[in-house]
C-alpha cells in the first residue's frame, strides 16, 4: 500500500470534515446546525494547510 504524503493527509481530512459539516448543517439543522458550520470552517482550514504544505514540498523539490 502506498504511503500518502503529509500534505495529502491534511487535504483528505479537510475534505472529509467539510463533508461531515455539510451533512450536519443540512440534515440536522435544528439540533446541530451551528456545529456543522464549525466543521465546515475547520475543514476549510485543514484544506488550506494541506495546500500550503503541498506548495512548500513542491518548492523544496525544485
Amino acid at each position: 500500500m502506498k504511503k500518502l504524503a503529509e500534505y495529502q493527509k491534511f487535504i483528505y481530512l479537510g475534505i472529509v470534515v467539510i463533508a461531515l459539516g455539510i451533512v450536519f448543517t443540512t440534515s440536522l439543522r435544528e439540533t446541530a446546525g451551528y456545529f456543522g458550520n464549525v466543521l465546515v470552517a475547520i475543514g476549510g482550514l485543514l484544506f488550506i494547510v494541506g495546500m500550503s504544505k503541498k506548495k512548500r514540498s513542491e518548492k523544496d523539490t525544485d
